[in-house]
């Protein structure tokens, strides 16, 4: 089922059980839920932001007597070729083209600042495929 995360971040609080983290949810049918977190869920999903959508999968096994339950979060990604058509047809300037810019420039100063221990065209290329990977809310 996919979710929809309406807010950056989760209530937390403590209770005689525990931590607690809970999200305000939006279901595919528009559905507003809350969900509490189980610890490993919280950890997948706590760098994500308002608007972000991922899937919860509950798997559970019986181990001798136990019940052992996991669960699989899988992040829905952004398509990334969009983020930078926008600000191409918002601006008129090529995404890429000032990506590069600001890479290279930002290498000179790391090698600079090492005082030339580090090959700027090397530290370049290295940032610009880096950054060009990262959508605008941070996350691949």
């Amino acid at each position: 089922m996919s979710l929809e995360l309406l807010f950056d971040e989760p209530i937390t609080g403590q209770s005689r059980y525990g931590p607690y983290w809970m999200y305000t949810l939006k279901e595919k049918s528009g559905e507003e839920v809350l969900y509490f977190a189980p610890e490993e869920v919280n950890e997948q999903i706590k760098s994500l932001r308002k608007g972000d959508r991922f899937e919860i999968t509950k798997h559970a096994e019986q181990k001798g007597t136990k019940i052992v339950t996991r669960f699989d979060v899988k992040i829905e990604k952004k398509n990334l070729e969009s983020p930078a058509n926008e600000i191409n047809k918002s601006n008129g300037t090529d995404y890429f083209y000032d990506l590069m810019l600001t890479s290279c420039r930002d290498a000179v100063r790391i090698q600079n600042e090492l005082g030339g221990l580090m090959d700027a065209k090397s530290l370049a290329v290295t940032l610009f495929i880096a950054r060009s990977k990262i959508t605008p809310n941070g996350y691949n």
